[in-house]
């Protein structure tokens, strides 16, 4: 009896695994037959016609003034207000004084060096009208117009180059430029604003002792604004020079009609977005103030379908000959649960609703499709 047990346990085992194998197996055949629709369900499809697809893309950003500097002191001394008071929102027109920075001491140094430059003029002219008779004229008439106390007029031109040669002896030329560079250091004492504009930022009161390098304030222009705006790469190849954008803000009604000014062509590595600027000219927007814009898109050629239809490869399934096909197309943009793709040949049955159980490679009956 103990001989027979072990052929015994062993006829259990496998007749045991052979019905497992059975069950299981037909478990799975039962959950390929639920995942396949079935015969008299219908499976939606719509056939494709390619046109024009508008798309609205909304980006935010915020609006920046287009002429905007930031002052700094190139030269050491006493701060002093210009025309008016340099405070925020103080508005200057072009060329009125901004601000100044006490001279006298470098204004005298100055005037010393031109005085002595007219004194090395005075002892030329002898020389010049015994040498250079026939030139002497131009630069006796420099001599008799010389103003310590005016900006220096340029050197009469020489003649040939014996003449040049002759005045670079008697060092006119070197002590002319130094003089013209010592003007040019003297206006930096006085700023001037270079448009009209407005104080934005003053970091600076009257009577401080300003140092060279020190920032004093920014100023900007009240009428031309920039707006810089971040599109998703996909939708950057959608916008264009020249393109109309709608600006609106929660702070003033009616939106802002602007045009694109320009497009970047490098990607910014910390956003993954690129730039897109936009010119503004509107008394409405401020400096620093964040709106939001619209611009309307049109893609030739394209098919708008719902985003879940496409999968992780950009595929779309396509009905050809009666079997499912697999078909990868171009996705221009995506907008939510919407994408717009190119690609589909005309006419196409296209599978216009997610069904469970469609594969690459399914036949399916005519009398299975529901057309949409």
């Amino acid at each position: 009896m103990s001989k027979v047990k072990p052929y015994v346990i062993a006829a259990v085992i496998v007749i045991a695994g052979i019905l497992i194998g059975r069950l299981l197996g037909s478990g799975n055949s039962q959950q390929q037959e639920r995942a396949v629709p079935k015969r008299n369900d219908q499976v939606p499809v719509t056939r494709v016609a390619n046109s024009v697809v508008s798309r609205t893309i909304v980006m935010n950003g915020k609006v920046e003034a287009v002429k905007k500097i930031e002052i700094f002191a190139e030269v050491s001394g006493l701060f002093f207000d210009g025309t008016k008071p340099f405070r925020e929102g103080r508005r200057f027109s072009k060329g009125e004084v901004l601000l100044s920075i006490e001279d006298s001491v470098y204004r005298n140094t100055v005037l010393s060096e031109k005085s002595a430059l007219l004194n090395q003029m005075t002892l030329l002219m002898p020389d010049l009208l015994i040498d250079f008779p026939e030139h002497a004229g131009p630069w006796k008439l420099y001599v008799d117009n010389f103003s310590i106390e005016h900006s220096l007029l340029p050197l009469p031109p020489a003649a040939n180059d014996r003449l040049r040669n002759y005045v670079a002896a008697r060092n006119i030329y070197g002590k002319y430029f130094a003089v013209r560079s010592m003007e040019e250091m003297l206006g930096k004492y006085t700023i001037r604003a270079p448009f009209d504009g407005v104080v934005t930022v003053s970091e600076a009161n009257p009577g401080i002792l300003v140092r060279n390098g020190q920032k004093i304030g920014e100023f900007a222009a009240t009428t031309e604004f920039e707006l810089e705006l971040s599109a998703a790469v996909r939708d950057a190849g959608l916008i264009h020079k020249g393109d109309r954008v709608l600006v609106s803000s929660d702070d003033f009604d009616n939106a802002v009609e602007a045009r694109v000014a320009r497009v970047n062509e490098a990607i910014d590595p910390n956003t993954q977005t690129v730039g897109v600027y936009v010119l503004l000219n509107d008394s409405r927007l401020k400096d620093g103030m964040y709106v939001s814009a619209s611009l309307s898109v049109q893609v030739d050629d394209a098919v708008l379908i719902a985003r879940e239809l496409l999968d992780r490869e950009s595929r779309l399934f396509v009905l050809r000959d009666s079997v499912f096909t697999l078909l990868p197309v171009e996705v221009v943009s995506l907008d939510g649960n919407t994408a717009i793709v190119r690609g589909i040949p005309e006419g196409s049955s296209l599978l216009s609703e997610p069904v469970e159980g469609v594969y690459d490679g399914m036949s399916i009956s005519e009398s299975s499709l529901s057309a949409q």
